[in-house]
């Protein structure tokens, strides 16, 4: 989600993902050590992600391997589109 300071915009999300890291199953690609901060992932969570390039996302987690590859799926639209779709009381997504 974008916070507009006076002059910098600051974009916190749950998970920080490369979009382009997709497979052919059209899962995206990331890693648990790029979560945010008190944050614990779990398969089947819905969270947001994004990085300081892209906007942010609404994606379900898929799997968590034991090497903390983590594979979510991202549905179409943006993160206030799919808003609905995270757990109430979200800070990161509030």
């Amino acid at each position: 989600m974008r916070f507009s300071g006076s002059s910098v915009d600051v974009v916190i999300w749950d998970l920080w993902v490369d979009y382009r890291r997709r497979d052919g199953d059209g899962l995206t690609h990331a890693s648990v050590k790029d979560h945010s901060d008190g944050m614990s992932i779990a398969v089947g969570q819905r969270i947001s992600v994004g990085n300081e390039e892209a906007d942010p996302a609404v994606a379900e987690v898929v799997s968590i391997d034991g090497r903390g590859i983590v594979l979510v799926r991202v549905p179409p639209g943006t993160l206030e589109h799919n808003r609905s779709r995270l757990p109430l009381g979200r800070t990161s997504a509030s």
